[in-house]
């Protein structure tokens, strides 16, 4: 965005410290072209061993000009040591643009090197022009992208580039982690009073520097001379003067930072790394009022309504007229007609699979088309259920891999998904209409991530984006055990809320009979056989499956016979295997599963060992883990149920939640000793 004053006080700055700005950007302490013979004979970074790359140092800076309007500048200087070939992604390199309007960002200057130590000298192989390309990667960001040369184990590569923008909303972020061990990081920003900026930190890793230094800087500003109309109008002459503005340099430093890794249970790692961002706030000229430039829902609500892909097209309603005529003569309660039309759009629209608020065509194009993006698909169904009567609005969502979208400020580019918002009396209902599979109501695990906003007429807001479901599972067994350990018997399981989503779209994918011999398997020395399967297309009730459960005992001693009461079903490992853990763990939904066996044992035998009953519970409710063994004449019982109340644990909960894994393993993994009785 190119921002200028009035006609009258047109402010042209020059600064006069422009060049010891630039000049600062260069005085860092690694060097391009610097390369120390250490960095090239390293074989492995010492604080981790495993790291198949290593960011030996990463400087950025940003700073102002001024040229026909203001500018915003950033250079960046990175060295990489490349230590393993899982390494090599590193050398392809990926620079982010902006575009918007005929206006885009200008990549410059960009320089790069590979080191190699060959026959003991180091020898440099440059980056060459022809290796750079530009690809779109959504309607306004594009990349820059190049592959550095001669890459091996052991290189050292280097590249440096500019960017200068006119859009001053984008002062650049800084992440101070990323994938692999970062030795150096550090970002400067100088920003002159003129600019105000919001600072947004994110992360655990503390700041090893974290600096503002004060200054002054000297500008020249000239005006125009300007007509005035009227009588007592005339010429106001031009004119310039030096003026002194104050000015802020903010520096941050993080050493060291390790590596980001992939854990379990998490939405995704950008949630969690260490990086600062910046919204512009407020633009305070010479001789002018101060311009508030941050946006508010108030004017993002009411832009969105009026915007041509977004709320223009919940206004055109004529081609799907008949379909909601049909589905309200057929159906008369505000919730039947709700599933009706969710039912219709998710058979009729199929998704493609890409993410976006906006629309690329036309919903009346998708409709007829078949297909549609998730803005679509989902704007879609709100427009229907409009046309139903219904209260039906948009909602605003940042999926799992993209990221939770702050809270603290309006930022479009921060959201990348469309769900369908239904009030109901004094209920609400969250939408959406991607996958055939989910009942009206409940929405995709990719969904579950904080909160989304609802894009209204009135009552623009945030709402939870709560499962409506669980992990739910249920499985049943009787056996029957003879004197040589040999069971036979029925299994029953009942598979509910996202565990039972999993398994319907499983099925899907596979065909019910290849997907019926994949899970005829055998856990030790167990088999499970012909499966038979219930209510796979009924979406309102769980998917249960029936099996054949048979054991050829493992050829046991007759008077000693062991049993693992769990069939095969026990935990067997703990998700949960760091030590520490700083992210939390975001489970999506609650978990409820439970496993009930009623064993017959051979006449003679009696039960010599068995586990422990056992209540284990986690702090402040967040979940419960029952174990029961009993025995009543020849039948003994097994019961566990695991459940887990609350789909997110932070990281003060971490261990609590690892020993509570811990002792479920442990139980289940406990065996029955059963003991032939003398005569």
């Amino acid at each position: 965005m190119r921002l200028r004053t009035s006609t009258q006080f047109l402010l042209i700055l020059f600064f006069f410290c422009c060049s010891a700005g630039l000049a600062s950007a260069q005085n860092l302490p690694a060097k391009f072209g610097k390369v120390e013979e250490s960095e090239l004979t390293m074989h492995a970074y010492d604080k981790d061993t495993s790291a198949a790359a290593v960011v030996l140092s990463d400087y950025g800076y940003s700073y102002f000009t001024y040229h026909d309007g203001f500018k915003v500048n950033f250079e960046r200087h990175t060295r990489i040591k490349i230590l393993k070939k899982s390494g090599y992604d590193w050398a392809n390199v990926t620079i982010p643009f902006y575009q918007k309007n005929g206006d885009k960002e200008r990549i410059s200057n960009i320089k790069g090197f590979t080191y190699n130590l060959e026959g003991g000298k180091m020898v440099k192989h440059k980056l060459e022009s022809s290796s750079q390309h530009d690809e779109q990667r959504s309607e306004n960001w594009y990349s820059k992208k190049f592959t550095m040369p001669n890459v091996k184990e052991g290189s050292v590569i280097e590249y440096s580039y500019t960017i200068s923008s006119d859009f001053l909303y984008n002062l650049r972020e800084w992440e101070f982690q990323t994938t692999i061990p970062v030795v150096w990081s550090e970002y400067k920003a100088y920003i002159p009073e003129y600019f105000e900026y919001k600072q947004q930190q994110q992360g655990y890793l503390p700041f090893d520097v974290a600096t503002v230094e004060k200054g002054k800087e000297r500008y020249l500003v000239t005006w125009s001379s300007e007509i005035t109309p009227g009588i007592n109008g005339g010429r106001t002459s031009g004119g310039s003067s030096q003026i002194e503005a104050n000015s802020e340099t903010f520096r941050w430093v993080v050493k060291e930072a390790p590596a980001l890794r992939p854990e379990v249970y998490i939405t995704t790692l950008s949630d969690y790394q260490s990086k600062i961002e910046f919204e512009l706030q407020r633009v305070r000229y010479p001789n002018k009022l101060p311009q508030v430039m941050t946006g508010n829902w108030d004017d993002i609500n009411r832009d969105l309504l009026q915007a041509e892909r977004f709320g223009a097209q919940l206004n055109r309603k004529g081609f799907f007229k008949n379909e909601v005529a049909a589905i309200k003569a057929k159906h008369t309660s505000p919730e039947q007609q709700m599933a009706a039309l969710h039912e219709l759009v998710k058979n009729t629209v199929k998704w493609n699979g890409k993410y976006d608020i906006y629309t690329n065509g036309s919903l009346s194009k998708a409709f007829e088309s078949r297909t549609g993006s998730a803005a679509e698909v989902n704007l879609l169904l709100t427009s229907m259920l409009q046309e139903a009567g219904l209260t039906a609005a948009p909602v605003l969502v940042s999926t799992r891999e993209h990221g939770r979208p702050p809270l603290w400020s309006p930022m479009l580019q921060k959201f990348n998904y469309v769900l369908a918002h239904v009030t109901v009396g004094d209920k609400e209902y969250l939408l959406d209409a991607t996958d055939p599979l989910l009942p009206a109501g409940m929405l995709p695990v990719r969904c579950l991530n904080g909160q989304g906003r609802l894009i209204a007429k009135e009552n623009h807001r945030w709402v939870d984006l709560k499962p409506s479901a669980m992990y739910t599972k249920l499985f049943s067994g009787e056996l029957n055990i003879n004197e040589k350990g040999e069971m036979t018997g029925r299994a029953f399981e009942s598979n509910g809320g996202y565990i039972g989503l999993q398994l319907r779209n499983a099925i899907k994918e596979d065909g019910l009979q290849k997907y019926a011999e994949k899970i005829s398997k055998e856990i030790g020395n167990l088999k499970y056989t012909k499966p038979e399967f219930v209510n796979v297309d009924n979406l309102a009730k769980p998917v249960d499956i029936k099996y054949t459960l048979t054991s050829d005992g493992n050829g046991q001693a007759n008077d000693v016979i062991y049993l693992n009461p769990m069939m095969g079903q026990g935990k067997k490992e703990n998700p949960f295997k760091l030590e520490k853990r700083a992210y939390p763990v975001d489970l999506g939904a609650p978990i409820d599963e439970t496993f009930v066996c009623r064993l017959t044992i051979p006449a003679g035998y009696e039960m010599e060992e068995a586990p422990k009953s056992a209540i284990i519970a986690l702090p402040d409710n967040g979940g419960r883990f029952t174990y029961m063994v009993e025995k009543e004449g020849n039948t003994i019982q097994i019961m566990s149920k695991v459940n887990v109340s609350k789909p997110v644990f932070y990281a003060p909960e971490y261990e609590s939640l690892k020993e509570f894994y811990n002792q479920i393993v442990a139980k289940h993994a406990e065996q029955i000793v059963l003991k032939k009785v003398a005569n």
